[in-house]
């Protein structure tokens, strides 16, 4: 299995979500999250903000789904159809071992 995090846009983060509801990809975890990219912040006037708010979007799934399921974030995330600087980055990991706590059975 594959743990696939998302960090995306704030204002991205709901068509993310419906879309990957649209492809049977309910079970995810979304946290609000403050970070930087190679932008380095962001200037507005005088004022300079060092971190950005992002949503950071988790979900486990099969080896199989992982393309799919980073085609659906990608696709959805993207402020313009090429995409804009601050879009946002995905990151795959694989994951050893996933255990359900109400029943203590093992989903690997």
């Amino acid at each position: 299995m594959k743990m696939i995090k998302a960090i995306v846009r704030p204002e991205k983060a709901e068509d993310v979500l419906d879309a990957l509801m649209e492809q049977g990809f309910a079970a995810t975890t979304k946290i609000s999250v403050l970070g930087r990219g190679k932008q380095k912040g962001l200037k507005v006037g005088d004022t300079y903000y060092d971190e950005i708010p992002k949503e950071m979007l988790m979900l486990v799934v099969k080896d199989s789904d992982e393309e799919c399921v980073v085609r659906i974030i990608s696709d959805a995330a993207k402020t313009e159809k090429n995409g804009t600087y601050g879009d946002g980055k995905i990151f795959v990991s694989g994951v050893e071992r996933a255990v359900t706590i109400s029943s203590g059975k093992d989903e690997l």
